[in-house]
């Protein structure tokens, strides 16, 4: 068993005893910043920043990009930083691409990381020394780790092979906020905890400075992952802007804000938020979320409506699959995309309102698809559209167990298009066979019903299953998010 299903298996226990509109961000002056502890040029300590990386293994992970080359490959001639414990902010404006900033484990305050600049090929890696790195700050602190204008950068807590969350980030109303045209960046292996707000953004507001326009900055290139986040006042994580379309007002007038593009938000670990789990706005290309457990979000929503697990927000197309979302008071994923999202293999669990919820915003694709999805027990449907201007909706091969509601698949008009087949309804989850349902162990049994029972799904891009078995090419599929082997 990897490192985190055994973080998860010890709080299971606990975890189940608890069975789009921002907060304005205060404009923070900054002083002179203190000066930078210089190492000079030294040969690179390849056994330090890239130990850690062996705790994830991308091999055994379907679709999860080999986040070890990186470190791995710096074996020249390399600057390296340490950042002191009395130093707020690191102006890396004088750094070359393929730096290596250093932070030394112990206790220490909030950091600032200002105009870093690496390259596709080199980025700068900023990662734990000597042990677990602590950030603490008050929950009233703008900040715990903020970037002002980066680029090519990565995040890493894994500068220690005995530590899987080098970094841990406490406090502050956002934790970890990648802010002012911040692009670029990976951000793997950290905790954090006690956020005011947000645990983990990462955008740049749109105001008067064209700078920050869509059309004139786009974050891209973006991985999210291996992260675990709890008890955070807001979202856990916040990606991209909620206001696509109709843009914010400020004082020069209407501002678009930016796209995101190639996004990737995997493998992470949310618990006990306060609004969404994972929300995300304006990734208009290339955006997938995928194998992220979010248990216990929306506890302390600031509006109606933010209490879901999952939300694929407007302007965003893209995928949503192999995700387990359980214990969410509203939807426990909410669809607002453009109209080329495909959500597939999620389980979906004791969601307050619908399993899954879709809806009409800026939605000029063709369509919603939701494929071999399991959704058990929510309090309303289990799957809810009200996407009337999406060309066809598509609802197959999913399995839905007592929806509150009596509806499995509720159109709200006779303007929703649907497409549905070989779904299997029933208000019983025993009879689907998993082998251990209450315990968590989802796989089927031999004699499932849902074995061989739906359509084959491959022409969607549904090639495996929740666990990542191999799904037959020819012939039918089996229902719902795992498959009989």
């Amino acid at each position: 068993m990897k490192l985190p299903e055994k973080m998860l298996t010890a709080l299971a226990a606990p975890l189940l005893a608890f069975s789009l509109m921002m907060c304005a961000k205060p404009n923070i002056k900054f002083d002179k910043p203190l000066s930078v502890v210089q190492e000079g040029t030294t040969k690179a300590d390849t056994t330090a920043p890239g130990a850690g990386e062996a705790v994830i293994d991308p091999s055994t992970d379907l679709d999860l990009p080999d986040t070890t080359a990186g470190l791995r490959a710096i074996n020249a001639i390399t600057t390296t930083i340490t950042v002191q414990p009395s130093q707020w902010m690191i102006d890396g404006s004088t750094l070359p691409a393929g730096a290596i900033i250093y932070i030394p484990a112990g206790t220490r305050g909030a950091l600032l990381l200002k105009n870093i600049k690496g390259t596709a090929s080199q980025p700068v890696i900023i990662v734990n020394k000597g042990g677990q790195v602590r950030f603490s700050a008050a929950k009233t602190a703008s900040y715990v780790f903020k970037t002002q204008n980066c680029k090519n950068f990565k995040v890493l807590g894994t500068g220690v092979s005995s530590t899987y969350y080098g970094f841990v980030m406490d406090g502050g109303n956002i934790s970890v906020t990648m802010d002012d045209l911040s692009s670029d960046f990976e951000i793997s292996n950290i905790e954090v905890k006690n956020s005011g707000f947000a645990g983990i953004m990462a955008k740049t507001d749109p105001s008067c400075d064209k700078a920050t326009w869509r059309g004139n900055f786009t974050m891209a290139n973006v991985k999210i992952h291996h992260n675990y986040i709890h008890d955070t006042g807001g979202e856990g994580i916040y990606i991209g802007n909620s206001f696509y379309q109709d843009g914010v007002s400020t004082s020069c007038g209407k501002v678009i804000p930016h796209d995101v593009k190639n996004l990737k938000v995997y493998k992470n670990t949310i618990f006990s938020s306060g609004c969404e789990g994972i929300q995300i706005g304006s990734a208009t290309s290339g955006c997938e979320v995928y194998y992220n457990t979010v248990l216990s979000p929306g506890r302390s929503p600031f509006a109606s409506g933010q209490n879901n697990g999952i939300q694929i927000g407007e302007g965003t197309g893209g995928k949503c699959f192999n995700n387990l979302v359980k214990d969410a008071p509203g939807n426990g994923i909410i669809v607002l995309g453009l109209g080329d999202n495909t959500v597939y293999n999620n389980y979906v669990i004791n969601a307050g309102e619908h399993g899954i919820f879709a809806d009409s915003r800026y939605t000029p694709g063709p369509y919603f698809r939701f494929l071999n999805n399991t959704i058990v027990q929510p309090k309303g449907d289990g799957v809810k559209l009200n996407s009337t201007t999406i060309p066809m909706n598509v609802v197959v091969n999913n399995v839905i167990i007592r929806p509150g509601s009596g509806q499995a698949i509720h159109r709200m008009n006779s303007d929703v298009k649907l497409t549905a087949s070989n779904n299997y309804v029933n208000d019983d989850v025993n009879t689907c066979k998993f082998v251990n349902f209450a315990g968590g162990n989802y796989h089927l049994q031999a004699g499932s019903p849902l074995s061989k029972a739906g359509a084959n799904a491959y022409a969607y891009g549904v090639s495996y299953d929740y666990y990542g078995v191999k799904r037959a090419i020819a012939g039918a599929f089996d229902i719902g998010a795992t498959t009989f082997k």
